[in-house]
């Protein structure tokens, strides 16, 4: 097993980025945007895109996002993204004053305060904000 030292700088990881399959890149770049206020960083030819918000990154490739049943995917709470937050219910506000579709709205969980929303190609993306545990 390869263990990470923290002395051998030049092979930290420096960059991650799902890459989620979206229908129409234009629609998805405007979502990302202007509904859930990140950065556009790249556009490519007009079939693969960049995203990021505080420091982290979502890849859009045009392409026919991968066949599902949405209802149950939602229904049994699934997410295809975790994305940890600082103030759960402050984002959830203003995704709601720009009109974001909530999967789930915002809850209190054992584990911290979440909510689930909706892109315009189904990707659920789970915003959570977690309870400090004490050790």
């Amino acid at each position: 097993m390869l263990a990470h030292s923290p002395t051998e700088a030049s092979e930290n990881l420096t960059y991650i980025a799902p890459v989620l399959r979206v229908s129409d890149i234009s629609r998805s770049l405007a979502f990302y945007r202007d509904r859930l206020g990140f950065a556009v960083e790249f556009v490519y030819e007009s079939f693969y895109a960049g995203v990021s918000r505080d420091g982290w990154h979502i890849h859009l490739k045009c392409s026919p996002p991968p066949p599902r049943d949405q209802a149950a995917f939602e229904r049994e709470g699934q997410i295809d993204i975790y994305i940890g937050v600082q103030s759960a219910k402050t984002l959830s506000e203003r995704f709601a004053s720009a009109g974001v579709a909530f999967v789930v709205p915002l809850r209190h969980m054992p584990y911290g305060t979440e909510f689930y929303v909706r892109d315009p190609d189904g990707y659920v993306l789970g915003f959570v904000q977690s309870t400090p545990t004490s050790e």
